[in-house]
């Protein structure tokens, strides 16, 4: 089976998906307190004339909201644009590991699951992550099809489960300086130049 080349652009493109994804996951939360906080000050301000303080209280829970989530914008906008000139020059660190397993964590990170009238407020979500023998992991971005670019080789997240043999060699690529910024990379399906296999 002949190996496609993993070229500069690829790698760009896959760490702009992470970094649209940090995003995401960083204004998400911030959002729904915002849009819940004056939805439910309405309802008690509208229907409930004995209960307006909590009308106050929560108008208070959404300026708070509002005002950490412009203050995290303002920080996270600077945080990107070095992120994204690091993503443009290449600034990237590869490494040649060997894949030992997947394991799944809950862990603390407050999301809406659902359509939006139907939707729940949820604290924990269920992530996956490939894990190395060299200790790095990987956290498997919430995408339906990985590696869109490749022409013969993209691949759902169940088939890059399914490839993903113990003992296997995968090309851990990260941003430097921002280990969480990263992608894997099959070597039975990719070849980077800069590394001999």
């Amino acid at each position: 089976m002949e190996r496609e080349r993993l070229l500069q652009s690829n790698i760009s493109n896959d760490l702009k998906i992470i970094v649209k994804e940090q995003i995401s996951i960083k204004s998400e939360w911030r959002m729904t307190g915002i849009f819940a906080g004056i939805g439910l000050a309405i309802i008690f301000g509208m229907f409930y004339d004995n209960l307006w303080f909590l009308s106050v209280l929560f108008l208070c829970v959404a300026t708070y909201h509002a005002v950490r989530y412009a203050t995290e914008y303002r920080e996270y906008s600077s945080k990107h644009k070095a992120v994204m000139k690091a993503i443009n020059r290449a600034d990237i660190s590869v490494s040649l590991v060997r894949f030992s397993h997947i394991s799944e964590e809950i862990i603390y990170e407050p999301h809406r699951h659902g359509v939006l009238r139907n939707g729940r407020m949820h604290r924990t979500k269920t992530v996956k992550y490939f894990c190395f023998d060299s200790g790095l992991r990987w956290r498997v971005p919430p995408v339906s099809t990985h590696y869109v670019w490749s022409k013969d080789y993209y691949i759902s997240t169940q088939g890059l489960d399914n490839i993903s043999v113990p003992g296997n060699e995968f090309y851990f690529i990260s941003l430097q300086g921002y280990p969480d910024i990263s992608y894997i990379y099959p070597c039975k399906q990719f070849v980077f130049e800069g590394i001999k296999k």
